[in-house]
């Protein structure tokens, strides 16, 4: 199967599913359900979840579309859960940012309180999901994976440090840990959900846990490098927002051609982790997604 029509049909599905799990526009309270809405179909690229999808097939070693649909919830959760943290990252009182995916941001187009409350509907809703999993013990432990990446330990932990460091000086240590946290922790859930619903051992969950954690990293220092030389239609929003904001990156301590060289070395590092498993060919296309990006 060529990557591109993978993508195409297992997105395909998560939209409907997304659609599926979320309250009608219309319905009480309208405005929150309408920026719930407003906020998932604002044109992500889904990445979280195809991440889980394409680690679970790898696991079973069989591309079937069908075997995917029981995992909708847990797809769907991993996207709720990073809208929600987009939503709160461009609020005035974090990063004050007035556009994402070249659209309007939530408090803009609605207001900053219910940009608050779609963040927290979204995050408590991709809890209720993952309580829809049949087998409760298998629940639980997903239950337990989601809410440790979003925790003080996670996603949150990581943008408290990121909003305590905004105008200090930084060492590449802080920063590396805000990367990893912010955008890492995410990612490594998408693949431990799907190393937990198959039930694999751990020095596997564990290798595949690494591979993540590097991507995102990765990803993160290319962001951090495209704000600085990138354009508003490849970012989505005006470039030069982390210099405006006097935040740290890793081309303001390290420079460009070094944060270069450190993201390709952690996209070799992926490339290394997963290199010998079988049935590996999707999560390698993540990789190559991520170096394709680097200008």
């Amino acid at each position: 199967m060529l990557v591109q029509e993978y993508f195409k049909t297992r997105t395909r599905i998560l939209e409907k599913a997304l659609d599926k799990y979320l309250s009608p526009a219309d319905e009480y309270p309208q405005e929150l359900h309408e920026a719930m809405r407003y906020s998932v179909f604002s044109g992500g690229k889904r990445m979280r979840p195809m991440l889980f999808f394409a680690t679970y097939e790898m696991l079973i070693r069989r591309k079937n579309i069908n075997r995917l649909k029981r995992l909708l919830p847990v797809a769907c959760a991993l996207e709720f859960v990073h809208t929600a943290s987009l939503i709160h990252d461009d609020l005035p009182s974090v990063d004050n940012s007035s556009e994402r995916r070249g659209k309007p941001s939530c408090h803009v187009k609605f207001s900053e309180a219910t940009a608050i409350l779609t963040g927290d509907a979204l995050i408590t809703k991709a809890i209720e999901l993952l309580t829809e999993i049949s087998n409760k013990q298998t629940a639980i432990n997903c239950v337990h994976v989601l809410t440790k990446s979003v925790s003080t330990r996670g996603m949150i932990g990581g943008q408290a440090v990121d909003i305590l460091s905004a105008k200090k000086k930084v060492n590449i240590n802080t920063l590396r840990y805000v990367h990893l946290k912010k955008t890492g922790a995410l990612l490594q859930a998408s693949v431990e959900l799907a190393c937990v619903i198959e039930g694999v051992e751990e020095n596997l969950s564990i290798t595949l846990g690494n591979f993540a954690l590097n991507l995102g990293l990765a990803y993160q220092i290319v962001d951090d490098i495209l704000d600085e030389v990138g354009s508003f239609e490849v970012l989505g929003k005006n470039p030069g927002g982390d210099s405006k904001s006097h935040k740290a990156t890793y081309p303001s301590l390290i420079g460009l051609e070094k944060s270069k060289m450190k993201a390709e070395k952690l996209l070799r590092d992926c490339y290394n982790l997963i290199k010998n498993m079988k049935a590996n060919d999707i999560l390698l296309e993540f990789v190559n997604l991520v170096k394709e990006r680097l200008p």
